[in-house]
């Protein structure tokens, strides 16, 4: 089973259950970033990449924009579409959207499950569907780690996480992006490393 089939595996069987614990993560750790990220895009298309249950877009579309979910759960974009979210499934190391499709790109703990090996292709995949500065907007866990983690929240079933340190990621983002803002957010397990970026 691939990585994506294990990940996903986890997220379909735990779906409702990591919707209840992060309910209010948006609120209590990101809502000024989530604000700042809004407030500087040119239009209002937002391709929330990576969306869980829709908790992030739920915000997006009571703000006015035009958010549009893209999970590989099933059970996640059911949830999205719950909540009056357009919504579907696909996978986020392969976008099939036309170029500029979008104003602004959200990708809060995505892209920390996919190997870093392909962080260049899906951040070149990123810039092509945005527009001319577009805005990206990067939330990642700190550390220097790849491979499979196994969480108290979800016993005997793992998932694979590639966790970076900031001047790693900095790095790699600068070869697509100019990053506008950073935030870092340090809870009792992790460490979450934030990116407001502008395609260059």
């Amino acid at each position: 089973m691939s990585y994506k089939e294990r990940n996903k595996e986890v997220y379909d069987k735990h779906a409702e259950d990591f919707s209840r614990n992060s309910a209010d993560y948006l609120r209590d750790y990101i809502m000024e970033d989530a604000n700042l990220f809004l407030d500087s895009l040119s239009g209002k298309r937002i391709l929330d990449l990576g969306s869980g249950p829709g908790r992030d877009s739920a915000y997006f579309l009571e703000r006015g924009f035009e958010p549009f979910c893209l999970d590989f759960s099933s059970e996640m974009v059911r949830m999205c579409r719950e909540k009056g979210l357009r919504a579907e499934i696909g996978d986020l190391e392969n976008l099939s959207f036309n170029d500029e499709s979008f104003d602004g790109v959200w990708a809060y703990t995505s892209l920390l499950h996919i190997p870093k090996k392909n962080f260049p292709r899906v951040l070149r995949n990123i810039g092509r569907i945005l527009v001319n500065q577009g805005i990206f907007y990067l939330g990642m866990k700190e550390g220097d780690f790849e491979g499979w983690i196994e969480s108290d929240k979800y016993p005997g079933m793992k998932r694979f996480f590639s966790l970076c340190q900031d001047d790693e990621l900095r790095e790699i983002v600068s070869t697509r992006f100019s990053i506008i803002h950073g935030s870092r957010i340090e809870l009792r397990d992790a460490v979450f490393l934030n990116y407001l970026c502008i395609k260059k």
